[in-house]
């Protein structure tokens, strides 16, 4: 029911954010991956199945912003004959950042225990969340010192 929740988010989410600005919907998406972690940990600790079923919502939530964000904005800038090759790069990639991760906190579990694990990659997900919320401020500030060095 976990996983249900959580693709039934994302495909809600997907359907509801059809319109919205690519980068709005990505950074939208970001922010509540934190929220997501919290309440996926509040969970374990004994808050009990609507703290898990909330945590699940908000990174089905999550997921289907970035990825329409993302993937919307990556599509955009591209020509029209560069776009199959890219999406499938971009869905094998996609498919890699979720699978590895989930494969290495199985593992991770089996030597350090769920919680340890949790909160592993708990924070490493809300870390990733805020160098995503970061990285397009940090661009934009780099490309206006590259064009001020450049002026004459």
């Amino acid at each position: 029911m976990v996983f249900f929740v959580l693709t039934a988010a994302a495909t809600l989410t997907v359907w509801t954010l059809r319109r919205t600005a690519p980068r709005d919907a990505a950074t939208g998406g970001s922010l509540a991956v934190i929220p997501s972690a919290a309440l996926s940990l509040l969970g374990l600790h004994g808050a009990g199945l609507p703290a898990v079923y909330g945590g699940a919502a908000l990174a089905g939530v999550a997921f289907g912003a970035v990825s329409q964000g993302a993937l919307r904005m990556m599509l955009a800038s591209l020509d029209e004959q560069d776009r199959a090759a890219t999406l499938a790069a971009y869905y094998v990639l996609s498919y890699l950042s979720m699978s590895l991760p989930a494969i290495a906190a199985g593992a991770a579990t089996q030597h350090y225990g769920l919680r340890t694990t949790a909160h592993a990659y708990a924070v490493a997900a809300a870390l990733l969340a805020v160098a995503a919320l970061a990285a397009p401020a940090v661009s934009r500030r780099r490309a206006a010192h590259s064009a001020h060095n450049n002026l004459p």
